[in-house]
């Protein structure tokens, strides 16, 4: 398994002549939305042998939990996946009594994920998706071409490789 992307020209924005160069961006392979509560729900059912409803509702309450957990101001950790916070901010004031907790707004929940957790996506490498896939055939050139016959050779052999 391996990270999907693309190939798209942008421009350097902290170069003083902005020169257009190419860059790999990332390319979800899924629907629009991406995996759901449900679609995990049965994955994790099929390795525990636990039934998919249960494992929904346990997933749904966990939700709930992180919610409530991060409204009383807590972090919550799970290892293995990583850790959900809040940040908090307010405009600046000139004595700290005036700091009141009408002025002090939430500025985003994040997540961060559990540092196995992104060797272990990392190990899985990147592929570039061809260019025949998303570039029109009259801007596609010879090396172009070659790059993606060469690509399908490699993964036409690690699939041999994996069938071994």
């Amino acid at each position: 398994m391996a990270i999907p992307y693309i190939v798209c020209r942008k421009v350097d924005a902290t170069k003083k002549e902005k020169p257009q160069l190419w860059y790999a961006v990332g390319k979800k392979m899924q629907k629009k939305s991406g995996r759901t509560e449900r679609d995990v729900a049965h994955r994790v059912a099929q390795r525990t042998g636990f039934h998919p409803g249960v494992v929904e509702a346990v997933l749904a309450a966990t939700g709930e939990i992180i919610e409530e957990e991060l409204s009383d101001g807590r972090s919550v950790t799970l290892r293995g996946i990583g850790s959900f916070q809040t940040a908090v901010t307010s405009k600046g004031f000139e004595h700290p009594e005036d700091v009141l907790p009408h002025s002090v707004r939430l500025s985003r929940v994040y997540f961060k994920a559990d540092r196995m957790l992104t060797l272990a996506v990392k190990r899985a490498g990147c592929h570039r998706i061809p260019f025949k896939y998303y570039f029109p055939k009259e801007l596609l050139t010879k090396k172009m071409e070659l790059a993606d016959k060469q690509a399908e050779r490699e993964e036409d052999e690690m699939d041999g490789a994996e069938c071994s």
